[in-house]
């Protein structure tokens, strides 16, 4: 069964540590994988412009998972994403604060498949990092009365991300019994935690797509280096972890690449399983 569709990861897995990748490269593989009628999905906990102003060039003919599954495009369409309900974000933004003190995060952001908002509080260096990821950033007065403000698309996630002090472990157990039952927590790497609907998932929302185009589990081909990418990792058989992932995603994988995401491991992992000449 030949691959009909390839999901990659961005941060970590596509993109090398300086957040950029080879384009020319890229672009010199993608038009060869459109020629043999494979997709491309990029599947990362950020938002959906950014990833738009990765991929620039192709971007009308990609799929984008955003948001950790929150959220999914098909070029500029939206085809699906999932709401927070307003109890339930109000919820968990309370138990943020009665946690945490302002030392304790760096960046607490809240999103729509389109826009995304973060206190006006929030100094300049964090802000310009939520930026890099969020692209299209919004300040509000207070972000706990976040829905006093008018808003023109639902909220879909919320992206905490902590300071170097706070061990992400113990966040899982302090923050999961507090969590309402229908969402979910993922770590997304650099000591951040996305909270979402719990049915918003890489793998989740590559299924569906899955079911768009027919496809079966062993036509998909999957990178990734992170706990959120273990769900796609483990659904099919032509999945692999980066070589710079920790040890239980490499384990969890089916294959590892040959190269990190510093060396274009997920470009040259394509190139050697299709054959393709740089």
């Amino acid at each position: 069964m030949s691959i009909r569709l390839i999901a990659t990861d961005m941060d970590g897995t596509f993109l090398n540590n300086q957040h950029d990748y080879d384009h020319q490269r890229f672009i010199k593989d993608f038009k060869k994988l459109a020629k043999n009628g494979i997709q491309l999905v990029a599947a990362s906990g950020s938002s959906y412009p950014r990833l738009r102003r990765e991929f620039a060039d192709v971007a009308d003919q990609m799929i984008f998972i955003s948001q950790n599954g929150s959220v999914i495009h098909y070029g500029d369409e939206l085809i699906d994403c999932f709401p927070l309900d307003h109890d339930d974000l109000k919820a968990v933004l309370a138990a943020l604060t009665r946690l945490y003190g302002d030392d304790d995060i760096n960046q607490l952001v809240v999103s729509g498949p389109t826009t995304s908002f973060v206190d006006q509080s929030m100094d300049e260096k964090n802000l310009a990092i939520v930026r890099l990821f969020y692209e299209n950033v919004k300040r509000v007065p207070n972000l706990l009365d976040i829905f006093n403000y008018p808003l023109n698309e639902p909220l879909t996630k919320i992206s905490v991300n902590f300071a170097d002090h706070i061990d992400i472990t113990n966040v899982t157990g302090e923050l999961d019994g507090l969590l309402p039952a229908n969402l979910i927590m993922e770590n997304s790497g650099f000591n951040t935690e996305l909270i979402g609907d719990a049915h918003a998932t890489k793998r989740n929302a590559l299924m569906a797509i899955a079911d768009q185009f027919n496809l079966r589990a062993n036509e998909i081909m999957t990178f990734g280096d992170n706990e959120n990418d273990l769900g796609m990792l483990t659904m099919t058989s032509h999945s692999y972890a980066m070589k710079n992932a920790a040890l239980p995603i490499r384990l969890a994988a089916a294959n590892v690449t040959r190269l990190t995401n510093q060396e274009s491991g997920v470009l040259d992992t394509i190139e050697r399983y299709f054959d393709f000449q740089r």
